[in-house]
């Protein structure tokens, strides 16, 4: 497609002059290759299957149409029915349709006043809206556009007072997440509701790992549209990987946050529970050793975290603010920021680990050196298997670059006591520790790559000392796979990391209350082991010698009573034969009896009831 081609003016399709108005507001200068293929594709009867590369503007290229079709179909007409919608636009998270609405709103800002209004509504899961107050804002408003999360978009339109019967238009954005075993379901039952004779349009960066799931969203003939299928990544967006030892890679990323050149950076952590862990240790180094020499973060970098446990306001709240801040900013996240979301200057990503699933890569990478921008995206691997991980994206084409001159800047030879000493002042760093430990294992073991990402290669202790662990959690892929030389110890008896141990019992939580509760459950388990052990040493000292182990006279005997039992029961047998009237012959083992006595002894005895969803 040649650069003349890509001028607005050149778009194949008419479009409004307040939508074109917008555009130079918004500083589109021009189309992008995505762009000028859906749009006029979209905005007649079509439907598209939208195959492009991340941050190359697919979401302008579904809005224009959207937008195009409710005025030439009437949907921004006072006659529009009251309890209809004219579009639905569907995301996999409720950032990306946040983000999404905004992005509609720009364009509406342009929208003349003289003309019956088009209006959007965001439907996603909070904590201050119900469903009901959903509809009720619906019936008020009457938007013609819909734009949500799965969830909540299903719970609305089975409400009796929507009407479904007018939607024209479905988009499916980020549709390889929204057709996987997470959405797919809900996906399902949202378009069974919905006319068959609408435009659907299918958008995403890597749309062919959904697979057969394409052909379930009711597509008619659809144009499949693929841009930039040869170089996955956006020319400008630098791909990078380096080598670690596992033990230093948080000091790696506090040196790379510290002394790189970036405006605002992604740093993407591999579980929820990661974030908040890290989160509180950065801002205790950050404000702890301001005054020092070499400071292990600048005081006037501003760190925020967002994670999917988080509640909906919290985490739009984070969003904005790491979004409109002016100054250098971090946001510590997990995959729930990895997709679709359009941050104006983020020009680094780190990823401290590889995704487990290899597509959520180019996802995460394309949060950065969107729309023509530079940006760098860098992936932190462990020393050893994992450096293959640079070969097994070359199949899937994308190209890995290594940093080799990534090195410590002032490093820390005491860091690890520092850590250690942060989580020493409340218990509750210690348990936070381990379960971000725990749940990085078992996010480990889920890599689609699972030949690269062994549970077998991991060197546990140094990614311990790197969650700041002073001793091993007892987990069995631990004990499975962790190699101690015994001739040069890592790991002391019993598991501990330090020598010596600490002593756990005097470990207190900095909550009082927490602490109080600790205190008398381990009083209480004290109390419980003590009477045990005491009963154990009586009742071994008071035992005979003769009685400790069973003589051959205590079997002898043992023997001639099971021998009488058996006699008794076979003349038993031999007596209810011969008096069996019907002449039936009855054959019947003496065991057998013995094994349906007890039977019956056992029935008798259980409890009665179902215990399922224990």
């Amino acid at each position: 497609m040649s650069r003349s081609s890509l001028q607005w003016d050149d778009l194949k399709c008419p479009i409004q002059p307040w939508i074109r108005t917008a555009i130079d507001v918004m500083g589109f200068d021009q189309m992008t290759p995505v762009q000028a293929s859906t749009i006029p594709m979209f905005s007649q009867n079509k439907d598209v299957v939208v195959e492009s590369v991340t941050g190359s503007g697919k979401t302008v290229a579904f809005v224009i149409p959207v937008l195009e079709r409710i005025i030439s179909e009437g949907a921004n007409k006072k006659s529009f029915k009251k309890g209809h919608f004219h579009s639905l636009i569907i995301s996999p998270t409720r950032e990306l349709a946040k983000q999404t609405k905004i992005v509609i709103d720009e364009f509406l800002k342009q929208y003349p006043d003289d003309m019956y209004p088009i209006k959007a509504q965001l439907l996603v899961g909070t904590n201050e809206n119900t469903v009901r107050d959903d509809v009720n804002d619906f019936l008020e408003n009457k938007p013609q556009i819909l734009v949500g999360t799965p969830g909540r978009l299903l719970d609305f339109l089975q409400m009796t007072s929507v009407k479904t019967s007018s939607c024209g238009m479905v988009i499916i954005d980020e549709a390889d997440r929204l057709l996987d075993i997470s959405f797919v379901k809900d996906v399902e039952k949202i378009l069974s509701v919905l006319p068959k004779q609408r435009r659907t349009g299918l958008f995403s960066a890597t749309i062919s790992s959904a697979g057969d799931s394409i052909f379930k969203t009711g597509l008619r003939n659809p144009v499949k549209i693929k841009v930039n299928s040869k170089n996955v990544a956006p020319s400008l967006l630098k791909l990078n990987y380096v080598v670690v030892d596992p033990e230093l890679k948080f000091q790696y990323l506090l040196n790379l946050l510290n002394n790189y050149r970036f405006k605002k950076c992604i740093v993407y952590f591999p579980t929820c529970i990661s974030v908040t862990y890290f989160y509180s240790f950065m801002q205790y180094l950050q404000n702890e050793f301001k005054n020092s020499k070499h400071p292990f973060l600048n005081e006037d970098l501003q760190i925020f975290s967002l994670h999917g446990k988080l509640q909906t306001a919290s985490r739009m709240k984070t969003l904005d603010s790491f979004t409109e801040t002016l100054t250098n900013a971090v946001l510590l996240t997990t995959d729930v920021a990895a997709r679709g979301i359009d941050i104006p200057d983020v020009d680094l990503v780190v990823q401290l680990d590889p995704p487990t699933d290899s597509d959520i890569f180019l996802h995460r990478c394309g949060r950065t050196g969107r729309a023509n921008r530079i940006g760098q995206a860098i992936t932190f691997l462990n020393k050893g298997r994992e450096e293959d991980f640079v070969t097994f994206m070359q199949v899937k084409n994308v190209e890995l670059e290594e940093i080799n001159n990534l090195e410590l800047i002032n490093p820390c030879e005491n860091f690890y006591d520092i850590f250690k000493k942060w989580i020493l002042q409340d218990r509750a760093r210690f348990d936070h520790s381990i379960k971000a430990f725990v749940a990085f294992i078992r996010y480990y073991s889920n890599h689609s790559a699972s030949s690269i990402f062994r549970l077998q290669s991991l060197n546990y202790v140094a990614i311990c000392k790197m969650h700041g662990l002073f001793r091993l959690p007892r987990m069995p892929e631990i004990t499975k796979y962790l190699k101690d030389d015994p001739e040069n110890p890592v790991v002391f008896a019993d598991g501990w990391l330090v020598n010596p141990p600490i002593n756990l019992d005097n470990f207190a939580y900095a909550d009082k209350k927490r602490e109080k509760k600790r205190l008398d459950e381990l009083k209480r388990t004290q109390d419980i082991h003590d009477k045990k052990k005491l009963k154990y040493e009586l009742k071994k000292k008071n035992m005979a010698w003769s009685n400790k182990t069973e003589t051959k006279e205590t079997k002898a005997e043992r023997r001639l009573k099971m021998s009488i039992k058996r006699k008794a029961i076979e003349e038993q047998l031999a007596k209810e034969e011969a008096n069996n009237s019907s002449g039936e012959e009855v054959e019947q083992d003496w065991k057998d009896v013995i094994m349906q006595t007890k039977k019956r002894k056992t029935a008798s005895n259980d409890v009665q009831g179902a215990f399922d969803d224990l």
